[in-house]
């Protein structure tokens, strides 16, 4: 005949199947509720990581972002350089003009150099342009990848306009110069955003695969969590009526 213990050791025993199944399902329930995979503990190493991808695609994303900030100086500052162009452009004009004074009068001859000084004086707060409280034409630094290294973008030299056909060739070759370190500039944050998009997209999709939950799995492990916990409920139940049929012999 069977002895008190047996059914104490089987009461025991279904009671702890039902914690273990009912931890199970409040686990699954949370992973697919949440769409997380590492939570409460599940898979401490990959949580880790995962939040260090997610905090390097994060930073990349910011960098992309910042140099489309630094391209956007970049354009405007190409059009200062280019209407310092057309200015320049006029200075020659004028010079080449002023060269004719055996034809030129007096007052023509002052009309031109008025001009010159105007259009001198104009390209002057035009160089000194700015945007976010930043010049234009002068180096800045920006963060352009996910470490946060800094580089310098901008055009190095700011042209200065003067009078005159050898000035006006020399600044010229300036503006010239300073264009192409601006284009330079641009299609190398191009490439730099291009690349921090593409880090961030993958980055993000690796840590996706770590951290995500697998619904089609987490729902089959909570189907057969729920199935185990009824289970082992039932068990209890079958647990507490033996012991309820052994304290009938008692009285």
């Amino acid at each position: 005949m069977p002895s008190l213990s047996t059914y104490t050791n089987g009461a025991v025993y279904a009671v702890n199947a039902s914690a273990q199944a009912r931890r199970s399902l409040t686990a699954s329930m949370g992973r697919l509720s949440t769409g997380i995979r590492t939570l409460n503990g599940n898979d401490p190493a990959g949580q880790a990581v995962a939040s260090n991808i997610t905090t390097q695609a994060r930073s990349a994303n910011v960098a992309a972002r910042n140099a489309e900030d630094g391209i956007s100086v970049l354009q405007a500052a190409e059009g200062v350089l280019l209407e310092l162009a057309t200015l320049n452009t006029r200075l020659r004009e004028l010079a080449v003009q002023k060269l004719n004074s055996g034809f030129l009068s007096a007052a023509q001859e002052n009309a031109i150099t008025t001009e010159e000084n105007q259009i001198v004086t104009a390209a002057e707060k035009i160089s000194e342009s700015t945007l976010n409280d930043r010049e234009l034409l002068s180096p800045f630094l920006l963060a352009i990848n996910n470490r946060g290294t800094l580089t310098q973008m901008g055009p190095v030299k700011k042209p200065v306009l003067q009078s005159g056909v050898g000035n006006v060739d020399t600044q010229m070759a300036n503006i010239s110069t300073a264009l192409g370190q601006v284009a330079a500039g641009i299609n190398a944050l191009k490439g730099h955003q291009s690349n921090m998009y593409s880090f961030t997209a993958n980055a993000r999709a690796a840590a996706s695969r770590i951290q995500d939950t697998d619904f089609a799995k987490e729902s089959a492990t909570l189907a057969q969590s729920s199935i185990l916990n009824q289970s082992a409920l039932a068990m209890v139940a079958q647990a507490n009526n033996a012991m309820a049929n052994i304290l009938t012999l008692l009285q």
